[in-house]
């Protein structure tokens, strides 16, 4: 697997992160569940990490204050923000914390797919 990309999905919700990692595997990539933006951070993954998929509401740090973590880093690595959160205004904030794409709960499985075989063949 070394070499192979790697993408990294944080989300506080054990059953929504077990189902990307399994949906993105069956994609034919390498992925590795995050309980949060913590654990990802300590775990060191993100010199490896080819693409960050984030929850915006977690316990500790938002995928939002991660993104712009990674994005304050000057960190080409592209970070897709998820949420199941409705609140006007909250895409455009998380397209401007440095997201290159933002998707609603439920996700609509063929834009996020398309979404992310276009970011890993760039």
């Amino acid at each position: 697997m070394a070499g192979e990309p790697l993408i990294s999905i944080i989300d506080d919700d054990q059953a929504m992160r077990s189902a990307l990692v399994r949906l993105i595997r069956s994609l034919g990539y390498v992925a590795r569940g995050f309980a949060s933006a913590e654990e990802f951070i300590e775990a060191g993954a993100m010199p490896s990490c080819s693409c960050v998929i984030t929850d915006v509401q977690m316990p500790g740090m938002s995928g939002i204050h991660l993104t712009k973590l990674i994005a304050a880093r000057q960190s080409p690595l592209p970070v897709i923000l998820i949420t199941a959160r409705t609140e006007p205004g909250l895409e455009e904030v998380a397209l401007a914390s440095g997201a290159v794409a933002f998707f609603r709960k439920p996700i609509d499985t063929m834009a996020f797919v398309e979404c992310l075989e276009m970011l890993m063949s760039a």
